[in-house]
C-alpha cells in the first residue's frame, strides 16, 4: 500500500469517528421513510417510533410517505440517501424478500444496499368484502370464484396483499382478477366504494371502513385469529387447510453507514420499541414484536427469499405483472 494511499485511508477513518461521535446532532431530524400510504398500518407504527424518540431522547424524528410501484419508489429512495444515519427506512418482508421474486427488475439489492437495525414487528392479514358483495365468509368467495373464473376482483398495493390472494387461487384452485393500486389506502377505498370484490390488508387500513360498515372481515391469514378480530376465524379454520402467511417489518439504514452510527440508532429504536406509544400502535394492529437484531435479520431475509422463491416457483408467481381490469 503506497504512502498516500494510507495516509487517504487514515483520514477517512478519523472523519467517519469524528461524524459517529456527534451521531445524532440534535439540530438535525431523523427521517423514518416509509414506503407505504398514510393510514396503513405500517404508517401508524412508524409515527409511533418517531414520537417516541422524539418525546424521550430529544432527536426530531420525522415520518415521510413515499408509496407506490408496490413500495419500489420509497425503498429506491431510502437506498439513494446520504448513509449518515439521518434516514431509516421502515421495510418490511414485501420490499426485502417478496419483491425480489415477483417483482421485474427490481432497482435495488435488499441484502447489499441496505443494513438491518432490528426487527419492528410480524402480523398477520385480514382479506375482506366489500358492498359490492353479499360475502360472508371465505368458503363463499372460493364457491363464487368457481362458479364465476376470473370475474371476481381483488385490489392489491404490496407484493405482499397480492401473494396473499394468489396463495388463495392457488389452494382452492379458483381464479380471481387483480387490480393494482398505488396506496393500501386506495384499494380499500375502492373496496369500500364497491369498485372491486376483495382485498387483503392490515387491520389498520380496514379499520374505519368496519366501523363505517363498508367493509367486512372475511378471514384472517395467520395461524391464529387476531386478537383485534377475535370473531374472525382463519383462513385454515374455513377449510384452506395450508393456508398461512404472515409479514414482517423491520427498520434498515443504507448501506455504508458508518458501524457507531448504526449502533447508536439500534439503540434509539430498541428504547422506542418499548414505549407505551409503540406498543399501542402494535396493540392497535394486532402485530407481535419482532425482536431481532442486524444478524438475526440478515438471515432471516436469506432464508425468507429461499422459502418464498420455492412457493412462487410452485404458484408460477415469479415475475409476474398484476392482471388488470384496465
Amino acid at each position: 500500500m503506497t504512502i498516500s494511499r494510507l495516509l487517504l485511508l487514515t483520514l477517512l477513518t478519523i472523519c467517519t469517528a469524528a461524524s459517529a461521535q456527534g451521531f445524532p446532532d440534535k439540530s438535525k431530524q431523523l427521517r423514518i421513510l416509509v414506503p407505504f400510504g398514510a393510514g396503513s398500518g405500517n404508517d401508524v407504527i412508524a409515527r409511533a417510533y418517531a414520537r417516541a424518540i422524539s418525546e424521550e431522547s430529544g432527536q426530531p424524528t420525522i415520518v415521510e410517505n413515499k408509496p407506490g410501484a408496490e413500495a419500489v419508489i420509497g425503498v429506491e429512495a431510502a437506498k439513494s440517501a446520504a448513509p449518515d444515519g439521518y434516514t431509516i427506512l421502515f421495510g418490511n418482508s414485501s420490499t426485502h424478500v417478496l419483491n425480489v421474486h415477483m417483482l421485474q427488475k427490481l432497482p435495488y439489492d435488499p441484502v447489499a444496499d441496505f443494513i438491518p437495525l432490528s426487527g419492528v414487528a410480524s402480523v398477520a392479514l385480514v382479506m375482506n368484502g366489500g358492498p359490492s358483495t353479499k360475502f360472508r365468509s371465505v368458503k363463499e368467495v372460493v364457491e363464487a370464484a368457481r362458479a364465476n373464473p376470473g370475474k371476481l376482483s381483488y385490489g392489491s398495493g404490496t407484493t405482499s396483499t397480492r401473494l396473499a390472494m394468489e396463495m388463495l387461487e392457488h389452494l382452492a384452485k379458483v381464479q380471481l382478477l387483480s387490480v393494482p393500486y398505488k396506496a393500501m389506502a386506495q384499494a380499500a377505498a375502492a373496496l369500500s366504494g364497491g369498485e372491486i370484490d376483495l382485498l387483503v390488508t392490515d387491520v389498520s387500513t380496514a379499520l374505519p371502513h368496519y366501523q363505517a360498515g363498508r367493509m367486512r372481515p372475511l378471514g384472517t391469514t395467520g395461524p391464529k385469529r387476531l386478537t383485534a378480530l377475535p370473531d374472525v376465524p382463519t383462513l385454515r379454520e374455513q377449510g384452506i387447510s395450508q393456508y398461512e402467511f404472515t409479514a414482517w417489518s423491520a427498520m434498515f439504514v443504507p448501506a455504508r453507514t458508518p458501524s457507531p452510527v448504526v449502533d447508536k440508532l439500534r439503540l434509539l429504536f430498541q428504547q422506542a420499541a418499548q414505549s407505551k406509544y409503540v406498543g399501542d400502535a402494535l396493540a392497535l394492529n394486532s402485530q407481535e414484536p419482532f425482536d431481532m437484531n442486524t444478524a438475526q435479520l440478515n438471515a432471516r431475509i436469506r432464508t425468507d427469499l429461499d422459502h418464498w422463491g420455492k412457493v412462487l416457483r410452485d404458484l408460477k408467481g415469479t415475475a409476474i405483472s398484476p392482471r388488470s381490469k384496465e
